[in-house]
């Protein structure tokens, strides 16, 4: 009985291991594009845990948490997924700096409502504040302080993203490039108060028209002239000279921007920054323009140098 029991106890395990090889020979490969959102999945969730982890060990040493390596982790894990994908390959494309800000927004949210704290209304946390914090009597700005702070991620490859409004800003560095912060441009020649000249020279460099979208400042191919209320809703009205947050401007002289580029520079002009809008009926020889030194907005003529502001939806 046992030599009877014995070959078929052989043959069955022989006929399991046969199916299992047979099984794993004939399993179709994931699809590449699953893999690569699959793989983005894990490295948000990654992300967003190291954050709330950053704030749990700033709050044991009564330190603000710092993020750092959580973010250069993230940038460097999604740029190799990326890489190995292809380009065309991933369901979404050159998006890290739009997932961390997202993600940001998240995890700062989470940390604010586990130390007691309250989130305003969705509408009012889309909407910008002005920056402006002195009280100047009951009810007036700095005293309401109405909207969201404003908040904004630097992504390391020269752009900025506004976390509140979503819009990814190119910086300005003073190296003397498309980028240099003392770069003027009309916006028509006059011949045709529609011709946008500032489109065809600064916007087609960024967007590589000529090199057929090959180089994309950034990453992206999508940039345009800032309009009015894009352009103004970056103004600090807390500061001046210029007026706007210190992560569109390394200091009063520019510092340290004049032999390095965008990426890790910033500079704004306190002056005058053209908007893509055009003035009203009876004035299109004339387009808004945004003063960063006063934070106020004019109309000017087409035709006057000013310089301008990319901006890109970053969702």
């Amino acid at each position: 009985m046992r030599n009877i029991i014995r070959p078929v106890s052989i043959f069955l395990g022989l006929l399991s291991a046969f199916v299992v090889v047979g099984v794993t020979q004939v399993a179709v490969a994931a699809d590449p594009a699953e893999k690569c959102e699959t793989g983005k999945l894990k490295e948000a969730g990654k992300y967003a845990t190291c954050r709330l982890k950053s704030e749990a060990t700033g709050i044991k040493k009564g330190l603000p948490a710092d993020f750092t390596k959580c973010e250069s982790k993230f940038t460097d894990k999604w740029g190799k997924l990326e890489a190995k994908a292809g380009v065309g390959i991933c369901p979404s494309e050159s998006d890290a700096s739009s997932i961390d800000a997202r993600i940001t927004i998240d995890t700062d949210e989470i940390a604010t409502l586990l130390s007691g704290g309250t989130l305003p209304p969705v509408t009012a946390d889309q909407f910008p504040a002005t920056g402006q914090t002195t009280s100047f009597g009951a009810g007036s700005d700095g005293d309401v302080q109405a909207g969201a702070p404003l908040a904004y991620v630097d992504n390391a490859d020269g752009t900025i993203t506004d976390v509140n409004v979503a819009l990814m800003w190119a910086k300005k560095d003073d190296a003397g490039g498309v980028h240099d912060v003392d770069q003027l441009y009309a916006w028509s020649t006059g011949t045709d108060d529609m011709d946008g000249t500032i489109v065809t020279s600064y916007l087609d460099v960024l967007n590589d028209v000529a090199g057929g979208a090959t180089s994309c400042f950034a990453g992206h191919c999508d940039w345009r002239i800032a309009n009015v209320k894009e352009l103004q809703s970056i103004v600090d009205y807390g500061v001046d000279n210029p007026s706007i947050d210190a992560i569109f401007h390394q200091s009063a002289t520019c510092l340290g921007c004049s032999d390095v580029t965008a990426a890790t520079c910033s500079c704004t002009g306190a002056t005058s920054y053209w908007s893509s809008t055009t003035g009203p009926s009876g004035s299109t020889d004339q387009a808004w323009v945004v003063r960063f030194d006063t934070g106020e907005n004019l109309l000017d003529t087409k035709v006057f140098s000013r310089r301008v502001r990319a901006v890109r939806d970053a969702n």
